[in-house]
């Protein structure tokens, strides 16, 4: 049942969603094409991420449990952050971040309860992440919703984070479709496979941030809603 689940819409969410992102990265900020591909990524990587979580549910596995539910927040947030009009904020800011508080203390809860072996670390890096997650969150709610070039900035390293997270997932399907295992593959094989597509989003993410910081950012600060 897992298998059938993530073969018929887990994968194909994803990919659509790597689409879609592609074309809102090489459209015209604020355009309509853009807005439009922004919403095809959303509604696709939401989706993806909900059945994913059940896919671990059914399988019982915590960590790619946790990792749903961040990267559920990071997509919906960064497609909130772009809804929103300039010095907005409503209930949907503060589900989000009792959403990642939550998040947090269930990761905390579960690092206690993991021997050396079975690694806590990636549980307490999840937590921290939460808390860094929270902390903005608690920002955008007293500030009434960032303007311009903080709005901006916060809508492209979530997509960023979450396009990491999708290609890793993809790519790991895709060796699993080959009858391999991460794990298992040459280390040559697993930069290509990889390494390649996430240094890519990195860099791709990266060039905006520099971009909208020190080139672009007084036509940046100069934007409302991306995403209506």
């Amino acid at each position: 049942m897992k298998d059938t689940i993530i073969w018929l819409v887990h994968t194909p969410a994803g990919t659509v969603g790597l689409i879609a992102a592609a074309v809102a990265l090489y459209t015209k900020k604020g355009s309509a094409l853009h807005r439009k591909a922004g919403n095809y990524f959303t509604v696709s990587m939401l989706i993806m991420l909900v059945v994913g979580f059940v896919a671990a549910l059914i399988k019982e596995s915590p960590a790619d449990m946790i990792l749903s539910v961040v990267v559920l927040y990071t997509v919906f947030t960064a497609w909130l952050t772009a809804k929103r009009k300039i010095v907005e904020t409503g209930i949907l800011e503060k589900v989000a971040i009792a959403w990642i508080i939550a998040v947090a203390i269930a990761a905390f809860i579960l690092s206690a309860g993991r021997s050396e072996a079975e690694t806590p670390s990636i549980y307490l890096f999840w937590a921290g992440f939460a808390v860094f997650c929270a902390v903005g969150d608690l920002r955008n709610l007293r500030k009434a919703g960032l303007t311009g070039v903080q709005r901006v900035i916060r809508h492209v390293w979530r997509i960023g984070f979450s396009l990491v997270w999708t290609a890793l997932a993809l790519t790991d399907k895709i060796i699993k479709a080959q009858g391999s295992d991460v794990k298992e593959m040459p280390v040559d094989q697993l930069f290509y496979i990889v390494g390649i597509p996430t240094m890519l989003i990195l860099t791709i993410t990266l060039y905006w941030i520099i971009n909208i910081l020190f080139f672009s950012r007084k036509k940046f600060s100069r934007y409302g809603g991306l995403a209506k």
